[in-house]
């Protein structure tokens, strides 16, 4: 006669489980879907009602190259960089209501940083359930770093879709808020703003072009040039069009006189660090992404893995 079998143990009831600290969820390796859900579940302190958004959100281009538009974590990025943006201004608009515009505008830049999301999601543990395909991992998950920064995005909109805005908000302000810092104020702002502030004195108002595009679809390479009364200033690259404009105006506040310097300097505070250190350095799962620029006579860099 055979035995009946044990009973199964009861399922844990998630939702009504105290959610721990952000910084006490870590992701073990998940194996199955199933497990990535649970532990991005356990580090959000969020239970979906949806888990097919939430695996949408984890999902790298490179692993359904054949349907990344629908299937992958792209149009929740471009949901969630909004989210994040307007949940950041908010917050710093009723925290300090001291400072003016430029000074909210640099605390801003410095919080929804490439650096600052991309490191923030790598410590949370979300490295090990991004999914990715072959394609990618065959390069040792080279593109990690751009994707902890638009996974983290991604999630934003994710948790927002699901569960409302209110509890994404909860989620962003649960994990920066600990960054969130009047320090900042005197960081550097973005360095096509410093560059246009110092041409503008000159009343020239400086362009961008896209001269080169390389990589495959999901991890694009853009090299741009930005333009001075026609004249090229600067060159940069970088992964989307955004970061390539960013390294090539930096490139271009290098090769600055020292007159301009000076001018830049008041523009971003007298207490700010010289152009091009102000930015986070990236995580460490992915050592030597990004680079400062360089001298005026060498190549401009690509300052973000994005």
């Amino acid at each position: 006669m055979t035995a009946a079998p044990a009973p199964a143990a009861p399922a844990a009831d998630t939702a009504s489980a105290p959610a721990a600290p952000a910084k006490d969820r870590k992701a073990d390796m998940a194996v199955t879907d199933t497990e990535r859900i649970e532990c991005a579940e356990r580090i959000l302190g969020y239970t979906f009602n949806d888990k097919a958004l939430l695996l949408r959100a984890l999902t790298h281009p490179s692993a359904i190259e054949e349907n990344a538009i629908e299937g992958s974590y792209e149009r929740l990025e471009f949901l969630g960089d909004s989210f994040l943006g307007a949940f950041v201004s908010l917050t710093l608009y009723e925290r300090f209501p001291d400072l003016d515009e430029g000074a909210l505008t640099r605390i801003k830049v410095s919080l929804v940083s490439g650096g600052m999301l991309s490191e923030r999601c790598a410590e949370l543990g979300f490295a090990d359930l991004i999914i990715f395909g072959s394609s990618e991992r065959g390069t040792g998950r080279r593109g990690l770093y751009s994707a902890l920064e638009n996974v983290f995005e991604a999630l934003i909109a994710a948790i927002a879709l699901d569960g409302g805005a209110s509890e994404a908000q909860r989620w962003v302000l649960e994990v920066l808020d600990s960054h969130i810092s009047r320090k900042l104020a005197a960081e550097p702002e973005n360095p096509k703003s410093i560059l246009q502030e110092i041409l503008q004195a000159s009343r020239i108002t400086p362009t961008y072009e896209v001269v080169e595009t390389s990589g495959p679809p999901h991890e694009r390479i853009f090299t741009c040039n930005v333009l001075s009364a026609g004249v090229v200033v600067g060159t940069g690259t970088g992964h989307s069009k955004k970061d390539a404009e960013a390294a090539a105006a930096a490139h271009a506040l290098k090769r600055l006189s020292r007159r301009d310097r000076r001018k830049a300097k008041k523009v971003v505070g007298e207490d700010a660090p010289p152009v091009g250190d102000g930015a986070p350095p990236a995580p460490d799962v992915v050592p030597g992404d990004g680079c400062g620029a360089p001298p005026a006579d060498e190549e401009a860099p690509c300052i973000s893995d994005r």
